[in-house]
This record gives C-alpha cells, sequence and structure tokens, in this order.
C-alpha cells in the first residue's frame, strides 16, 4: 500500500498556532453576570439571614489577601459550625448552582472564541518559522487554519487526499458512572444557557427586551433551585441509553452534516481539486447497553431494546426530514423535467402500495417529488412498526408478524419487504431524488444534509460495542469441557495447550456445546450473548454491533475464546475462514501493556486468525483494532509509569502492524479526569507517536465528559473540528522524536522510579486503604444513584483491587488530594537529577520539543494546581479517626511533601513562575474555582462527620447546636446534605473520576 508523504519536525513548525482568543477578559466581563444573577436568586429563595451568611461565606472565599488566609479558613469553619443542618444543605446547593452557572459561562466563552476564529483571517503571516519544533502545538486548529498552513508548507494534494480517504475518527460513548447531574437538570442548565446567550447579545436588542430576558433567566433558575438535584433512584441501564443517546437527539443528529460541510468549505478554499472524505469519517459507537463488564444489570435482552431504541430514534428524526422535504420539493411536471429513473421508481411503488397511489395521486399527480416521499415516508412507517414489534417480541422470539400498510391490517395483505429491510434501500431512494434534482440543474441542501445524516447514522445511529472481562469466557469454556469429559478440562491446560485446542476447534464445522444441556447462569449467559449477537446482526445488519472488547486481556487464548464462542454462535465460519465479528483485546495493567505486542505477533503468525481478520476487514489491508486502558495501568502503577506503559506498547503494536502487513486501530480508553486519560483531545492526539493514527483513532467519551463537549451545538463543532484537525496534523508530522535512544532510556528510569515510588504509597503501605476510606467521601459516593453499575467489582470486598478506577479518581478529587493524577512524578525526577544534575538542561528541552513530554507535563501541572493541601488536611484531621491519627499523619505528610517536590520541578521544567502560567485562562478559572469551592470542602467534612457519627450511635439532636433548632436528624437526611457537596465539588472541579 502507497505511504502518504509526511511533513518533516522542521516542516511543522509553521503549523503552531496563534495565541487563543482572550478568554480570561470575556471570563473577567461576564462572570459579573452570574455573580449577579446567584446572589439575586439566593435573597429571592432564602429566608434573609441564611442568604446573608452565603454571601459572607463567598466572600471570604474570595480573599486575595494571603495573610489573612488562615483567619478567612477560620471565619469559614466558624460560619459552617453555626449552621444546623437545613442551612448546611442550603449551602451545599448555592455553591453547586453558582459553579454549574461558571460552567455555562465558561462553555458559551468556548463557543464564542470558535465562531471568532472560524471569521477571522488566515494566520499565515502570523505563522514565525524560527518557532521551535512544535513548541506552541497546544491551541486546537480549525479545518480553514490547518489546510492554509498544509498549502503554505506545500503538502501536496494528492498526500492530502490520500489520508482524507483513510480518514477514521470514532467516539465511543460508554456508560461509566461519571455524570454526577440529573438528566432533569440538564435540560434546566439549557434553558438558562440559551437565555444567558440571548442577554449577552442583548445589546442587538432594545432595553425593553433585555429587562424581559433578565427576568426570564432569573425564573428560570429559580426554578432550578427548587428542583432536587439528586438522582431518586438508582438508574436502570435503559435510563443511561436514554441519557447517552439525548445528546444525538439534541446535537450530534444535526452537527455531523456541518462538520462535514466546514471541512469542505475549508478544503475548497486551500485545496479545490482534492476530493474530500467520505460522509462518515467521523462516527459514533456506543457502549451504553452493551457493556456488561461487571454490571449485571446488562443482559441479552437490555442489549436487544437498546438497539430497537437506537433504530427507533433515527426512524423518527428521518420521518421528520421527510415530511419537511415533502413540504419543501414541490416541483411540478409542467415546469421542470424529472429523471427516467425516478419515474420508473414511481411506477413501481404504485403496484407495492396502491392505496397510497389511491390516496395520494389525485394531490401529486403533477408533483413527482411529493409523491415518492410520501412512499418513502410508508416505507420509514412499515419499518417503525416492525421495529416496535421486534423490541417488543425480544431477541429470542422471531418475529414474523408483518407491519400494516395504509388502510390494511395484519397480515398477508402487507408482505414483508415492503418496510424498509436495511438503511441502503432507503438511501438508494434519497438519491434517486437528488440525481433527478441535479439533472435538471436543481440543489437541494435539505436532502443533501439527510443523505449525510444516513451515511454517518444509518437506521443504527451508534455502533454498539460488547464488552465482558476475559475470565467469563475461559470460565464458560472451563464448564463445558467438563461437560463434554475431555480429558483434560479447559481450566486445567497451560497456556499453549489453550491455543492449540482452540485453533483446532476454530477450524472444525463441528458445534461444541450441545444444544439441550443445561449450563449455570453465568455460563449460559455468556452463550445467550453471541447468539443475541447473530441475531442484531442479521435484523439490524452488521453495522449495529461488530466488535467484541475484551477487558483484563492478559493472553493469546483470552482472544481466541471469544472467536470460538462466537463461531459456536455462527459468527464465525471455519469453511470460509470469515468472521462477522472484530475482536478487541483491551490490554490495561502494566504487566499487560508490556505483553500486548508479544501477544499480537503470536496471534499474527497464526494463519487461521489472519484470515478471519481479512475477512473483517473491507479495507486494503487487514484491520486489527486494540485497545489500551488508562485506567487500571494509572491505578496499579501511578500517573507517569502508565503513559509511558501506553506510549511504548502504542509504538511496539504500531511497528509489529506495519511488519506484518496490517493496518492497527488504536482504542483509547481515556475518562474524563488526568487520571484515567483525560485532559484536553487536541493535545493527546498529537502527543500521540508520530506514525501510528495514519488517520485512524478511536477514543472513549463518557460521563461529565459529554455534557462539556456536547450539550452545546457550536461547542459540540468545535470539539468535533479540533479531534479531526489533531489526527489530521499528527498523521502528517513525521518527527522521529519518539526514537530518540537517550529520550526513551530517560523516560523509561522516570517511569520506573514513579512506579516504585507511587506502589510504596499506595500498594505496600498498610494504612493507605484505610486512609482513603476514612478522609475521603469514598463510601458516600458510593451511595450516588448515579449508576445501574456498582462501585466495586466484588461486593462486600474492602480492598483496593476490587474498587473501580472511577471512584478511586473520585474519592481523591472530592478531597482536593486528586492523587492519582501527579504522585510519583516528583520523585521520579529529583532521583533522575540527583543522578545527573545536567538533566534538568535536557528535561527543559524535551518540554519544548516532545509532544508527549509536553503533554505528560501539562496535565501534572494542571491536576497540582487543583489541589489543596490545606484543605486535604483538614479532611484528615476532622475525619481519621484517632487510633489511625499517626499513621495517617504519615501519609499524609509524604503526600504533602511529594506535592511540594513535583510542583518545584514542573516549575523549573516548564519556566513559569506559577502553575499555568502558560494559560492565563485556564488558570484564572482554576483559581475562581480554587477560592469558591473552599465552603463545599469544609460543609463536606462537617456533614461527613455528623453523618459517619450518627453511624455509630442512635441518631442525634441538633439542639446542641449554638443554632440548632432541637430537632432529631436522621442518617438519610445526614446523608443527603453530604450527597449534595458531592454534587457541588464534582461541578466545582470540573470532573469525577
Amino acid at each position: 500500500m502507497r505511504q502518504p508523504v509526511t511533513l518533516s519536525e522542521a516542516s511543522t513548525a509553521a503549523l503552531a498556532q496563534p495565541p487563543a482568543p482572550q478568554v480570561t477578559r470575556l471570563l473577567g466581563e461576564r462572570l459579573e453576570l452570574v455573580e449577579d444573577l446567584w446572589q439575586t436568586v439566593l435573597r429571592s429563595e432564602c429566608p434573609p439571614t441564611h442568604s446573608e451568611r452565603l454571601l459572607r461565606l463567598k466572600r471570604l472565599s474570595d480573599t486575595s489577601n494571603h495573610e489573612l488566609e488562615g483567619e478567612a479558613a477560620a471565619a469559614i469553619v466558624a460560619l459552617i459550625s453555626d449552621m444546623d443542618l437545613t442551612e448546611a444543605i442550603s449551602a451545599a446547593r448555592a455553591f453547586s448552582l453558582y459553579f454549574q452557572l461558571v460552567n455555562i459561562l465558561e462553555q458559551h466563552i468556548e463557543e464564542d472564541s470558535y465562531l471568532a476564529s472560524l471569521k477571522s483571517s488566515n494566520h499565515e503571516a502570523d505563522s514565525d518559522p524560527f518557532i521551535p519544533p512544535l513548541a506552541n502545538q497546544t491551541d486546537p486548529a480549525t479545518f480553514r487554519e490547518l489546510f492554509s498552513r498544509l498549502r503554505g508548507l506545500n503538502l501536496p494534494p494528492a498526500t492530502l487526499e490520500f489520508l482524507l480517504r483513510e480518514l477514521d475518527i470514532r467516539l465511543v460513548f460508554t456508560a461509566h458512572p461519571t455524570e454526577i447531574v440529573r438528566h432533569t437538570v440538564r435540560h434546566k442548565q439549557r434553558r438558562v444557557a440559551g437565555l444567558i446567550q440571548r442577554l449577552q447579545h442583548s445589546h442587538l436588542h432594545a432595553l425593553d427586551d433585555q429587562g424581559s430576558l433578565r427576568l426570564q433567566l432569573e425564573e428560570e433558575i429559580r426554578l432550578w433551585w427548587r428542583t432536587d438535584e439528586l438522582h431518586q433512584f438508582k438508574p436502570s441501564v435503559l435510563d443511561e441509553v436514554d441519557y447517552a443517546l439525548h445528546y444525538f437527539q439534541q446535537v450530534l443528529f444535526h452537527a455531523l452534516p456541518q462538520l462535514r460541510q466546514r471541512l469542505h468549505s475549508a478544503l475548497q478554499q486551500s485545496y479545490p481539486d482534492v476530493i474530500p472524505p467520505r460522509d462518515a469519517f467521523c462516527t459514533f459507537g456506543s457502549w451504553v447497553g452493551a457493556d456488561r463488564d461487571g454490571n449485571p444489570s446488562v443482559t441479552p435482552e437490555i442489549t436487544w431494546r437498546t438497539a430497537s431504541y437506537q433504530r427507533r430514534l433515527m426512524l423518527d428524526r428521518y420521518v421528520h426530514a421527510v415530511n419537511n422535504l415533502r413540504d419543501q420539493l414541490s416541483i411540478s411536471m409542467q415546469w421542470s423535467q424529472v429523471s427516467t429513473p425516478l419515474l420508473e421508481s414511481l411506477e413501481m411503488d404504485r403496484l407495492r402500495f396502491p392505496e397510497i397511489y389511491e390516496e395520494r395521486a389525485a394531490r401529486y399527480r403533477l408533483e413527482p417529488y411529493r409523491l415518492k416521499l410520501s412512499y418513502i415516508l410508508e416505507r420509514l412507517r412499515l419499518t417503525q412498526e416492525r421495529n416496535q414489534l421486534l423490541a417488543e417480541a425480544g431477541w429470542e422470539s422471531p418475529c414474523d408478524a408483518a407491519p400494516t400498510t395504509a388502510g390494511g391490517g395484519l397480515g398477508a395483505q402487507a408482505p414483508q419487504d415492503l418496510h424498509y429491510g436495511g438503511v441502503d434501500e432507503f438511501r438508494t431512494d434519497l438519491e434517486l431524488i437528488r440525481d433527478s434534482l441535479e439533472a435538471t440543474g436543481l440543489s437541494c441542501e435539505p436532502i443533501l444534509t439527510l443523505l449525510s445524516q444516513v451515511h454517518i447514522f444509518g437506521f443504527t445511529l451508534a455502533s454498539l460495542d460488547i464488552r465482558q472481562e476475559s475470565t467469563r469466557h475461559s470460565e464458560a469454556l472451563d464448564e463445558l469441557t467438563r461437560y463434554l469429559l475431555l480429558p483434560k478440562p479447559y481450566g486445567e491446560m497451560d497456556e499453549e495447550e489453550r491455543i492449540g485446542w482452540l485453533l483446532q476447534e476454530l477450524q472444525t464445522r463441528r458445534p461444541l456445546a450441545p444444544a439441550a444441556a443445561h449450563w449455570s447462569a453465568a455460563c449460559a449467559e455468556t452463550f445467550a450473548v453471541f447468539r443475541m449477537l447473530k441475531r442484531l446482526q442479521q435484523e439490524f445488519g452488521p453495522r449495529i454491533c461488530g466488535t467484541y472488547v475484551i477487558s483484563m486481556n492478559h493472553t493469546v487464548s483470552d482472544i481466541l475464546e471469544v472467536l470460538l464462542l462466537a463461531k459456536e454462535a455462527g459468527l464465525v465460519d471455519p469453511k470460509l475462514g470469515s468472521s462477522e465479528l472484530l475482536v478487541v483485546p483491551l490490554f490495561e495493567t502494566v504487566e499487560d501493556l508490556q505483553r500486548a505486542p508479544a501477544v499480537m505477533a503470536r496471534l499474527f503468525a497464526e494463519p487461521f486468525y489472519r484470515q478471519l481478520l481479512a475477512s473483517s476487514s473491507p479495507a486494503e489491508l487487514p484491520l486489527q483494532e486494540v485497545m489500551l486502558g488508562y485506567s487500571d495501568s494509572n491505578k496499579d502503577s501511578g500517573f507517569l509509569s502508565s503513559n509511558w506503559e501506553i506510549h511504548r506498547a502504542q509504538i511496539a503494536l504500531q511497528s509489529l502492524s506495519t511488519d506484518q502487513g496490517v493496518a492497527l486501530r488504536i482504542f483509547h480508553g481515556r475518562g474524563g479526569s488526568v487520571g484515567r486519560g483525560g485532559g484536553p483531545a487536541y493535545q493527546a492526539i498529537l502527543a500521540q507517536p508520530s506514525g501510528t493514527l495514519s488517520g485512524r483513532i478511536k477514543i472513549t467519551e463518557q460521563g461529565e465528559v459529554l455534557a462539556s463537549k456536547y450539550s452545546l451545538p457550536e461547542l459540540a463543532l468545535y470539539n468535533l473540528e479540533t479531534v479531526t484537525t489533531a489526527v489530521l496534523q499528527n498523521s502528517l508530522v513525521s518527527t522521529h522524536l519518539d526514537e530518540t535512544p537517550s529520550w526513551n532510556e530517560l523516560m523509561g528510569r522516570l517511569a520506573a522510579r514513579s512506579r516504585t515510588h507511587y506502589r510504596y504509597l499506595v500498594h505496600d503501605n498498610p494504612n493507605l486503604v484505610e486512609f482513603f476510606q476514612q478522609v475521603t467521601p469514598i463510601e458516600e459516593i458510593s451511595k450516588l444513584q448515579i449508576s445501574s453499575r456498582p462501585a466495586r467489582r466484588k461486593s462486600g470486598a474492602k480492598d483496593l483491587s476490587s474498587l473501580r478506577a472511577i471512584p478511586w479518581v473520585f474519592g481523591w478529587t472530592q478531597s482536593r488530594f486528586l492523587l492519582p493524577s501527579w504522585y510519583g512524578v516528583g520523585a521520579a525526577l529529583q532521583e533522575e537529577l540527583e543522578r545527573d544534575a545536567e538533566q534538568g538542561e535536557l528535561l527543559r528541552l524535551l518540554y519544548q520539543r516532545w509532544p508527549f513530554f509536553r503533554m505528560l507535563i501539562s496535565k501534572v501541572e494542571m491536576t497540582l494546581s487543583k489541589v489543596d493541601l490545606d484543605l486535604a488536611h483538614h479532611y484528615v484531621r476532622a475525619l481519621g479517626r484517632p487510633s489511625h491519627r499517626e499513621p495517617f499523619e504519615e501519609i499524609f505528610e509524604a503526600i504533602a511533601a511529594e506535592y511540594v517536590l513535583t510542583r518545584d520541578l514542573v516549575l523549573m521544567i516548564t519556566g513559569h513562575r506559577r502553575l499555568l502560567d502558560g494559560d492565563p485562562a485556564l488558570q484564572l478559572s482554576v483559581d475562581l474555582r480554587n477560592r469558591t469551592i473552599i465552603p463545599l470542602g469544609f460543609l463536606q467534612v462537617a456533614l461527613l462527620r455528623r453523618l459517619r457519627d450518627q453511624n455509630r450511635q442512635p441518631p442525634m439532636s441538633e439542639g446542641a447546636n449554638p443554632s440548632g433548632d432541637g430537632r432529631t436528624y436522621s442518617r438519610s437526611e445526614l446523608l443527603r446534605g453530604a450527597l449534595l457537596t458531592i454534587n457541588g465539588i464534582a461541578a466545582g472541579m470540573r470532573n469525577t473520576g
């Protein structure tokens, strides 16, 4: 396969971005509106004494006089201690509201900055050829900026066209429980966001309009205030499906065609002869309703209903769009020609739908487009009806009943093939209309938009990725082989024996599992998942679910097990050597990341596996997808070690794939927080090893990230455009910096030392788990009704290994340690400098020149800026039990010393005087939040202390409190207050897990 020409490192200097818009100024100007609205609502909704005390809390937290910080903290504690539970809950709600208003404000500023960048002139003149290569490539680029600069660098059109043809960006929404805000509250936030936007542009309106908008805004926020922020019940999986798909309904269905149009327009300006990429260059996947790893609620029936729900949403959208088209395309045959293929299709439709012809022919006799669209609407209606029947019947009951035609009933009057059997039939009908219009010199933007949506979303909306933990498959095969009385059961085989047996069984046409056998519940469900997958593909087409992700993948046999189970369900054909399922290993721990290249090399060496791989890849080369997990590797080894091992694994896997003639798509399992791989997507993509993308990337989007990226239309477009430009830029840039031996050796030493230091505290300290349980709100977090999935892998277990990565990060974030995102980095850097003082200069050079190292240090710098050791120490002293005081203080001192060391060394490397000096807008935002979040931290500690005391004794009276009302508060009331503070801090930190 011909490889695209890439830009040299020197050439890419001109791609450096201009300074970001003056977001700092906008935030300062618009914050006044939020502050004023917040105070107005508090004064109208709270008793005067409460509102004044809340405003005083806010003023104390806003102090910028560092000499008064101790006094201010003492005053805050005194104010909180005077509050009864009712007022404490009001305070928690008030500060949560404040942060969510600030979040809305910052989202609008991001939108406005993006729109301004689209209107601004080209920046070729601003590009300084003497800027160090890649040094300033931190600000995202638009399509127009990127293509203009590539043109200025004389990138050949053929090179760009080759890359655009290969462009494949997949964003996967996951069901991970990190979204803490209720769906109902999100609706309120969107209304408030719309009103704020209108008010900010109210200079275009009369003063009366401004006053009216202001009153509407106050009213909406007051309604929000009176809405419960907490989930009232544990959401079901289908509730989570509904929540995730909301972004498709409200934003993404319309945003993706606009993304295509902006790319085409920008390409036309700089590369008019280059063929644009296919419409579906950016698509979406989903784990919601399909990810069964550790979630017993995700059953085959739930996955089937999820697929039916997704198809229903798309059909509803298409019916609405076709209705609008029918209103618009009133073209008469008296005044316009019509193509012969369209006329022939109308004659076929007349025979298939005589009732529609009788009903509509008189009205649309001379309006062929409206008549054709009427037939299309009927076929969509029949497809909707069939979909509903299938959803109700379930995956195990094939639906033979036909939908009804207009004026008819169920049964023989309506042959099955009248509905759309697949999206290709629908697209063909639309293309007939488009081609006929174009043949007569007309262009219709709505039909082009609809066709783009059909290409991108099909009838499925998003592809479902099945995910399951590896041991579920090996346990099922062990049970099966014991039932078959094999001489050696599968569970007793070593790895080579397993590989041999699996490959042998994969290549025989004989069924392995007897149909009439009785299995354990877990084994039966494992088999059922694969049968359901087969039914899904038969009914919905291969696009609905062609990927199976194996979490905790350790070995070659883990992958072959899934293929064998798929063969039993008819998804793998041993005679043809074909597979309808792409099996994706997820390498999560450091050890698994290190052995990943060897695992894949062993698989690629098997001719039968290569044949299966080629059969599931429509591209020129067989495609192998590999998922790399950030969360568990970080929890296991710390931030620096995790990121380095992922980086190394990616380079090694790409090298292996290139040698083997296999196309590789890396699936990045990123979370919202830095501790789970989060952070700005643009910088993260640019930091990927050179030569490992080739226009292909797959990334998880989860939890609060969905709201922050996709809640507003222009914000969604901004994120989609910058992800795309980052993939293009990384794929074109050839720096070879990742191959520098001395740099790799340095990173290897840093990663090893960081891991040792991290594990010494987290895994080897016998008091760390108890420290985490007592001084963070981890137990209370587990009571938040935000997920259908349990917080722990093993019920009842309290050890670190059983705790999922999300609550691990969540707990440290709430108590302001943010430990998983930086701990161990300082110790590793310090040891390197002690070994050789000259290394300081090299570290600064790496920060300037190596995108990977720059991204690493930038993420650490950002999380360090959110750490508040004074507040964290308050959690330790107030929540740690007296019996643990000494070991807990030792742990805190170790964390504090590492923080100071890491901060100082990061400042040395970056050359900044203060953290985030290189990003003034982010610095202002973090400073604002750090100050204002202080009262919530003290409130949380106070409520947690009362709640935990209640758990050890009968309900206590608040009458002992100087301002108490003599009431006795239940544990549930105290828990509610504590959970509200968790909500508020999550909003203030802008991430949870």
